[in-house]
């Protein structure tokens, strides 16, 4: 009975041996594949969690829409298994390049989330900036240009207009990558058409609303 069976499997594949050879391709190239996800997985979650401990990436994102202050910082760090606090500033603001409008979120520069320097070098003065690469290049900017930037008013303890930044005048000193944003969305904003175009890094010395943070 075997000998039979066997004897039609091998007659059945020598008349249809062409079949035979593609569905056996096949067979192959779907193990091939799940064995290749297989071991793919765990080696891109190590490499993002490496990336992610290399430049100091937060766990968790406060943000604030009234502002965060030193004392939030305070007991935010009273918090059992918390590790480290660090209070930052992210704006969005506009520039204006051959009429064109780009919209922008600043990010200052601190001690988690930190970018990833391609050229240039890190800013040394508070009219210093870092960009994109991309920004350079769609912009016809590069290293050593100047950018006006337009950024809102804010409101003092005092309830006085101040301006948010010390200057507006920012001189690109280098270009990075950040570890904030791997694909290539940038979020949406309130201002123009309600996407944002790049971000900008900048120092904190540039803040002129030192005691009211956007998030930590």
């Amino acid at each position: 009975m075997k000998k039979t069976l066997l004897k039609n499997s091998v007659k059945e594949i020598k008349n249809s041996y062409k079949r035979f050879i593609s569905i056996l391709l096949m067979a192959f190239l779907g193990v091939g594949f799940f064995a290749g996800l297989r071991a793919t997985s765990p080696d891109m979650v190590r490499t993002i969690d490496n990336y992610y401990k290399e430049q100091n990436v937060y766990d968790i994102q406060i943000l604030s829409t009234l502002g965060l202050t030193n004392q939030d910082v305070e007991e935010i760090s009273k918090i059992e298994d918390v590790e480290k606090v660090s209070p930052s500033y992210e704006i969005d603001g506009k520039i204006d390049i051959e009429e064109k409008e780009i919209i922008t979120k600043f990010i200052t520069i601190g001690e988690l989330n930190k970018p990833v320097l391609l050229s240039g070098n890190m800013p040394q003065n508070q009219d210093e900036c870092l960009v994109e690469e991309s920004f350079l290049k769609t912009n016809g900017q590069k290293i050593g240009d100047t950018i006006s930037v337009d950024i809102e008013d804010t409101t003092n303890d005092d309830g006085e207009k101040i301006k948010y930044l010390k200057t507006n005048e920012l001189k690109i000193v280098g270009t990075i990558k950040s570890p904030l944003y791997i694909a290539r969305d940038r979020g949406t904003s309130k201002l123009g058409s309600g996407k944002i175009n790049y971000y900008i890094y900048i120092p904190k010395s540039n803040i002129n609303a030192n005691e009211i943070y956007t998030s930590m």
